[in-house]
């Protein structure tokens, strides 16, 4: 698979998941994307070099703003219980 091809099929999945339903589904395969992220860059990084993967890196950022925020104003100790 190219790293192209990669790339636009987990972006793809993102979006995807970023459709469905806040309940467990949408976490549980917002992690499995989440933990897939590294070998998208990693393929992108051995096709495109640094460049590429400080944009995707980027993307990244954007797409899981509101869990990343989530989890460190939890580990911070500023979160709010539910």
């Amino acid at each position: 698979m190219t790293a192209v091809m990669a790339a636009a099929l987990w972006a793809l999945a993102v979006n995807m998941v970023a459709m469905l339903p806040h309940n467990r589904l949408h976490f549980t395969l917002g992690g499995v994307l989440l933990l897939c992220f590294p070998f998208v860059l990693w393929l992108v990084a051995r096709a495109f070099g640094g460049w590429a993967v400080f944009a995707i890196v980027l993307v990244g950022l954007s797409l899981y703003r509101l869990p990343l925020l989530y989890y460190l104003k939890k580990l911070w100790g500023k979160h709010e219980p539910d």
